[in-house]
């Protein structure tokens, strides 16, 4: 992806993020999953352990959410500030800058592990609820 300054309309289309910085913080984002699902199980070992868990994932979380707020932001202000919408609904004709700010946001989206981690998370956490009821009803010891 390219960094552009339009001469017309001052409108900056963002710089993707690097494969590697996309893979970072995805394993934040499963990370902190993992750590604020482990509270059900560990809080049946140690609190001290399950307080850990919790600074740790809660920790993780804002930094992750942070990424995913500027992710999202960056994508909206292209589409803003280039009218890409209404020009789309009007079907009025897209210049180069349109098609450049809009393939920022399709490259964007398609490289995006969000999916994925959402699937993470909602599979850490049914296996955490089922993990944890099965120690309170005294499936598993703890």
């Amino acid at each position: 992806m390219k960094e552009f300054e339009s001469s017309s309309a001052n409108v900056r289309i963002p710089k993707g993020y690097s494969v590697t910085n996309i893979k970072l913080y995805f394993w934040i984002g499963i990370i902190s999953a993992i750590f604020l699902r482990a509270i059900l199980i560990t809080d049946h070992y140690s609190s001290l352990l399950s307080n850990l868990m919790w600074y740790m994932g809660v920790i993780g979380y804002l930094i992750f959410f942070a990424h995913r707020y500027d992710v999202a932001k960056r994508r909206y202000n292209v589409i803003k500030n280039l009218r890409l919408l209404e020009k789309i609904e009007m079907r009025q004709p897209l210049t180069e800058e349109d098609f450049d700010g809009l393939d920022y946001i399709m490259w964007s989206l398609s490289v995006s592990k969000e999916r994925l981690n959402y699937l993470a998370i909602f599979i850490l956490s049914i296996v955490a609820i089922l993990l944890s009821l099965m120690l309170d009803i005294g499936i598993l010891g703890a």
